[in-house]
């Protein structure tokens, strides 16, 4: 989990210099000229926090909020489907990995792989 967030604080990091400079790129201004438009987080987080505090927050921070915040709600997403709307009760298991290469390095089963025993015995008549 280094690469990730590391990316998200310098990605942060120049998209709030160049928010600052007032040469936000483009593809980003399309979404506003503040940090409050640009990171979907940051108007929340000024609401929980208030205004002044949220002003010291360096832009390479609210990245990795950010980040970190849409990774929760990927977790939140997965143990609905799952319908384990615990941390206790979610395990590998509730897992599937979508290529055989992620299969082999992560041990978690393969997408296709999955269930397969419950599937041959249903088609079987057995259960």
């Amino acid at each position: 989990m280094a690469r990730g967030p590391l990316a998200a604080a310098m990605v942060g990091k120049t998209i709030g210099r160049k928010i600052e400079e007032n040469q936000a790129p483009v593809y980003i201004e399309r979404f506003g000229r503040a940090k409050e438009d640009i990171f979907v987080t940051a108007s929340s987080l000024r609401n929980e926090i208030g205004g002044e505090e949220f002003e010291k927050i360096p832009a390479g921070a609210l990245g990795i909020y950010t980040y970190y915040e849409r990774l929760a709600q990927g977790l939140r997403q997965i143990m609905a489907g799952s319908r384990k709307f615990s941390l206790d009760h979610i395990s590998r298991t509730d897992l599937a990995a979508l290529t055989p290469q992620a299969a082999q390095i992560s041990g978690i089963k393969y997408i296709m792989d999955m269930d397969q025993e419950e599937s041959m015995a249903i088609l079987k008549g057995i259960l």
